[in-house]
C-alpha cells in the first residue's frame, strides 16, 4: 500500500459513523472491499431568524394581507406547494427537491419559551436547554459522549468542521459543539480552504482536542466537481463539504452558518427594517446554494447518505413593524432535505395571528424533537441522557 493510499485509507476508517459501529483498528483492509462513507450531518443556521411567513407563505389568508401591507407577497408570485401554502419565489429552485419527495418542512418549530433575545434563544439552541435550564455541553457534544464507543475515542478525524460564524461566546465560542470535549475546527471563510484545501492559514478556531489535528487536516487531492455552486461563502462551504465527502475525509457533522456578505444579521434574515431589500436575495442564496449541494452529492453517490437541516433561534412576528420589516417572533417552519428524508409537511401550519409586534404562535413541534430524530435515527444513537426529559423521534427517515 502506498504512502498516499496508506493516508486515504486511514482517513476513511477514522470518519466511520461515530454510533454502534467498529473503530479504525476494527476495519480489514485486505478484503478489497470499498469503505463505506459516514453518514453525514450538516446543519445550516439562518442566523438571526428567519421570517417563515415570507418564506412558505399562506396563499389566500385575509390577515396575512392585513398585516403586511407592504412586505406581504402576493399570491401571483408564489410557487405553491400546497392547497394552503406556496414558496416564496426565490425558492424555486428548490421545488425538484421538494417534488420528489426529498424535502421536508418542519411547521411550528421553536423552543417551549423564547426570550427573544438572540444571543439566549441561540445558547438555547446550542445546548438543547429547557427554560430555566443551563448546560455546559453543545448537544452534539452531548450526544457524541453519551453514544461513542470507547474504542472509537482514538479516530484520527475531526469530529466537526464548521465554516462561517458560530458563537460570540469567548471562552468556548463553538456554539452546539460546546465543552471542549470532541475535535472540532470552525473557520470564519470557507473560501480560504477552497483555495488552500488545508487549515492552516485560514482564519479559525480550534477546540483543544483538535489543536494538533489543526496544523495537519489537509485533503491531499484536489475534488473536481461536476457540479457548479453559487459564487458565494454559503456556495463555498456547501461545495467544501462536497468536496470532503467525495475524498472521504468529511467529519460526521458540518455546520455552517448563512449570514449577509457584510455580517450583520440585519441585511439577511434579522428583517427589522426593509425587509423586501435583503429577504429575498438571501433566500436565493439559500435555495441556490442547497439545490447546487444536492446535485453534487448525487454526483458522488453520497446523497442517501446526507441528512441536512436548517435552524435558526426564533421566528419572526407574522405582524409587519413600522419600518417595513418584522420584528422577532417564536415558532418557525424549518427545512430536513436528504435521500432518505420522507418529504412532506410535518407539524401544523403556522397561523397568522394579530398580536404585538414581537411574539407569535407558540410551536407545535419542540426543536428537541428535530436532535433526537438525529441521535436516534440518523446516527443510530441513544438521546436517553442527552436531554433533561425523553422527546419523541418524528417519522422524518425512510429506513
Amino acid at each position: 500500500m502506498t504512502d498516499m493510499n496508506r493516508r486515504h485509507f486511514l482517513s476513511l476508517a477514522s470518519a466511520m459513523p461515530l454510533f454502534g459501529l467498529p473503530s479504525a483498528n476494527g476495519l480489514q483492509a485486505s478484503t478489497g472491499r470499498p469503505l463505506q462513507p459516514p453518514p453525514l450531518l450538516v446543519l445550516v443556521y439562518l442566523k438571526g431568524g428567519n421570517d417563515a411567513y415570507n418564506t412558505f407563505v399562506p396563499l389566500a389568508d385575509p390577515l396575512y394581507r392585513k398585516l403586511r401591507p407592504t412586505i406581504g407577497i402576493h399570491r401571483d408570485q408564489l410557487v405553491p406547494f400546497s392547497s394552503t401554502h406556496g414558496f416564496n419565489p426565490s425558492l424555486k429552485p428548490l421545488l425538484p427537491l421538494w417534488e420528489n419527495k426529498e424535502m421536508a418542512l418542519l411547521q411550528g418549530i421553536g423552543q417551549q419559551e423564547v426570550t427573544n433575545q438572540h444571543y439566549r434563544d441561540l445558547e438555547t439552541q446550542f445546548t438543547a436547554a429547557s427554560p430555566g435550564e443551563y448546560y455546559t455541553d453543545g448537544w452534539v457534544t452531548r450526544a457524541f459522549s453519551a453514544n461513542v464507543d470507547n474504542s472509537i475515542l482514538g479516530r484520527l478525524t475531526l469530529d466537526a468542521l464548521a465554516f462561517g460564524d458560530l458563537d460570540i461566546r469567548e471562552a468556548d465560542p463553538m456554539g452546539p459543539f460546546r465543552g471542549n470535549k470532541i475535535r472540532v475546527i470552525n473557520m470564519q471563510h470557507p473560501s480560504e480552504w477552497i483555495i488552500s484545501q488545508k487549515v492552516i492559514g485560514t482564519q479559525h478556531l480550534e477546540s483543544t482536542p483538535a489543536r494538533a489535528l489543526a496544523g495537519t487536516f489537509a485533503q491531499p487531492e484536489r475534488v473536481t466537481l461536476k457540479t457548479v455552486f453559487p459564487a458565494n461563502e454559503f456556495g463555498d462551504a456547501l461545495k467544501a463539504t462536497a468536496q470532503l465527502a467525495a475524498a472521504g475525509m468529511s467529519p460526521p457533522v458540518v455546520h455552517i452558518t448563512l449570514n449577509a456578505v457584510d455580517a450583520d444579521q440585519h441585511h439577511a434574515f434579522d428583517t427589522h427594517w426593509d425587509q423586501n431589500k435583503y429577504h429575498g436575495p438571501v433566500l436565493t442564496k439559500l435555495a441556490e446554494g442547497l439545490a447546487a449541494f444536492r446535485n453534487a452529492m448525487l454526483e458522488i453517490g453520497q446523497w442517501d447518505r446526507t441528512l441536512l437541516a436548517t435552524y435558526d433561534e426564533f421566528g419572526r412576528s407574522p405582524k409587519e413593524n413600522e419600518k417595513q420589516g418584522t420584528h422577532h417572533g417564536w415558532a418557525s417552519t424549518q427545512m430536513v432535505l436528504g435521500g432518505k428524508v420522507k418529504g412532506g409537511l410535518f407539524g401544523e401550519p403556522m397561523p397568522v395571528v394579530n398580536v404585538f409586534s414581537i411574539d407569535g404562535p407558540p410551536p407545535v413541534i419542540d426543536y428537541r424533537e428535530l436532535y433526537t430524530t438525529i441521535i436516534e435515527r440518523w446516527w443510530r444513537g441513544s438521546a436517553g441522557h442527552v436531554f433533561e426529559r425523553r422527546f419523541k423521534s418524528l417519522d422524518l427517515l425512510r429506513s
